[in-house]
């Protein structure tokens, strides 16, 4: 699944972990933001892992006044 945030296009995949869904994510190395490690977030089910790993991706990315 690809995902969009602020210009930079996130690649996401799902991984089922036993009774938990592991969702990652990895954007490529261009532009002004450059991220070595991969986001990464559990949920109970795939909606849930995907909706904790978007949020993480925004406050990450947040703009500071």
């Amino acid at each position: 699944m690809e995902w969009e945030h602020k210009g930079m296009r996130f690649a996401v995949s799902t991984q089922e972990m036993g009774p938990l869904v592991m969702a990652s994510a990895r954007v490529a190395a261009t532009g002004p933001y450059v991220r070595i490690r991969p986001f990464s977030a559990l949920g109970t089910d795939r909606d849930e892992a995907i909706e904790l790993l978007k949020k993480q991706i925004r406050l990450e990315f947040r703009r500071l006044p």
